[in-house]
Protein backbone atom coordinates (compact mmCIF):
# COMPACT_ATOMS: atom_id res chain seq x y z
CA UNK A 1 0.00 0.00 0.00
CA UNK A 2 2.93 2.50 0.62
CA UNK A 3 4.62 1.66 -2.15
CA UNK A 4 1.77 2.34 -4.16
CA UNK A 5 1.14 5.24 -2.55
CA UNK A 6 4.42 6.35 -3.24
CA UNK A 7 4.73 5.39 -6.89
CA UNK A 8 0.82 7.86 -7.13
CA UNK A 9 2.61 10.87 -5.83
CA UNK A 10 5.79 10.37 -7.96
CA UNK A 11 4.11 9.98 -10.82
CA UNK A 12 1.80 13.25 -10.04
CA UNK A 13 4.79 15.20 -9.29
CA UNK A 14 6.49 13.90 -12.49
CA UNK A 15 2.89 15.38 -14.45
CA UNK A 16 2.92 18.85 -12.98
CA UNK A 17 6.69 19.36 -13.12
CA UNK A 18 6.48 18.50 -16.92
CA UNK A 19 3.83 20.79 -17.46
CA UNK A 20 5.98 23.89 -16.45
CA UNK A 21 6.36 25.94 -19.41
CA UNK A 22 7.59 28.99 -20.79
CA UNK A 23 6.78 30.37 -24.06
CA UNK A 24 8.59 33.92 -25.23
CA UNK A 25 7.38 35.73 -28.73
CA UNK A 26 9.81 38.22 -29.26
CA UNK A 27 9.81 40.31 -32.10
CA UNK A 28 12.45 43.58 -33.34
CA UNK A 29 12.38 46.53 -31.09
CA UNK A 30 14.03 47.72 -28.41
CA UNK A 31 12.97 47.15 -24.08
CA UNK A 32 13.60 50.39 -22.41
CA UNK A 33 13.19 51.56 -18.79
CA UNK A 34 10.17 53.64 -20.97
CA UNK A 35 8.45 50.50 -21.94
CA UNK A 36 5.32 49.92 -20.70
CA UNK A 37 4.94 46.33 -19.19
CA UNK A 38 1.71 44.15 -17.70
CA UNK A 39 1.42 40.47 -16.06
CA UNK A 40 -1.76 39.44 -16.18
CA UNK A 41 -3.64 35.86 -15.24
CA UNK A 42 -5.80 33.89 -17.60
CA UNK A 43 -8.49 31.75 -16.41
CA UNK A 44 -9.25 28.98 -19.44
CA UNK A 45 -9.72 25.64 -20.07
CA UNK A 46 -8.95 22.90 -22.28
CA UNK A 47 -11.97 22.06 -23.45
CA UNK A 48 -12.13 25.80 -25.29
CA UNK A 49 -13.84 27.81 -22.49
CA UNK A 50 -12.56 31.19 -21.28
CA UNK A 51 -13.66 31.97 -17.71
CA UNK A 52 -11.83 35.47 -17.88
CA UNK A 53 -9.85 37.41 -20.42
CA UNK A 54 -7.12 39.94 -19.34
CA UNK A 55 -7.71 43.24 -20.40
CA UNK A 56 -6.49 44.85 -23.67
CA UNK A 57 -3.86 47.66 -22.96
CA UNK A 58 -2.78 49.76 -25.50
CA UNK A 59 0.87 50.56 -26.22
CA UNK A 60 1.81 54.58 -26.20
CA UNK A 61 3.91 54.88 -29.01
CA UNK A 62 1.60 53.30 -31.68
CA UNK A 63 4.78 50.77 -32.46
CA UNK A 64 2.94 47.81 -30.48
CA UNK A 65 4.48 45.00 -28.52
CA UNK A 66 7.66 43.95 -28.09
CA UNK A 67 7.83 40.65 -26.40
CA UNK A 68 5.26 38.47 -25.05
CA UNK A 69 5.65 35.60 -22.24
CA UNK A 70 3.04 32.64 -21.46
CA UNK A 71 4.03 30.95 -18.46
CA UNK A 72 2.96 28.10 -16.20
CA UNK A 73 4.18 26.72 -13.46
CA UNK A 74 3.67 23.06 -11.17
CA UNK A 75 0.60 24.43 -9.24
CA UNK A 76 -1.05 25.97 -12.28
CA UNK A 77 -0.27 21.92 -13.87
CA UNK A 78 -1.84 20.83 -10.61
CA UNK A 79 -4.71 22.45 -11.00
CA UNK A 80 -5.36 21.62 -14.65
CA UNK A 81 -5.04 18.08 -13.62
CA UNK A 82 -7.22 18.30 -10.21
CA UNK A 83 -10.17 19.78 -12.52
CA UNK A 84 -9.69 17.58 -15.59
CA UNK A 85 -8.85 20.42 -17.74
CA UNK A 86 -12.26 22.19 -17.12
CA UNK A 87 -10.10 25.21 -15.32
CA UNK A 88 -6.57 26.42 -16.90
CA UNK A 89 -4.61 29.44 -15.55
CA UNK A 90 -1.93 30.65 -17.03
CA UNK A 91 0.27 34.24 -16.58
CA UNK A 92 0.95 36.01 -19.48
CA UNK A 93 3.89 39.42 -19.06
CA UNK A 94 4.34 41.62 -21.89
CA UNK A 95 6.26 44.34 -23.00
CA UNK A 96 5.61 47.55 -25.38
CA UNK A 97 8.30 48.62 -28.13
CA UNK A 98 10.23 51.00 -25.93
CA UNK A 99 11.87 52.71 -29.22
CA UNK A 100 11.67 56.94 -29.05
CA UNK A 101 8.57 58.00 -31.48
CA UNK A 102 10.48 59.43 -34.74
CA UNK A 103 9.27 62.79 -35.91
CA UNK A 104 7.97 63.27 -38.98
CA UNK A 105 9.06 66.89 -39.63
CA UNK A 106 12.78 66.15 -38.61
CA UNK A 107 15.25 66.10 -41.55
CA UNK A 108 17.53 63.23 -41.65
CA UNK A 109 21.12 63.59 -41.07
CA UNK A 110 23.48 62.10 -44.25
CA UNK A 111 26.89 62.47 -43.64
CA UNK A 112 29.00 64.31 -46.43
CA UNK A 113 31.64 62.26 -48.06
Amino acid sequence: MKTALSLIVMLCLAISISGCATMTIEGDGQKTPMSKTGTHTKHGSYYNFVWSEPPVDKCDNRRGLYRVRHHTNAVYALVSLVSLGLYVPQTAQWWCDGAPIEDDEEEEYIPNN
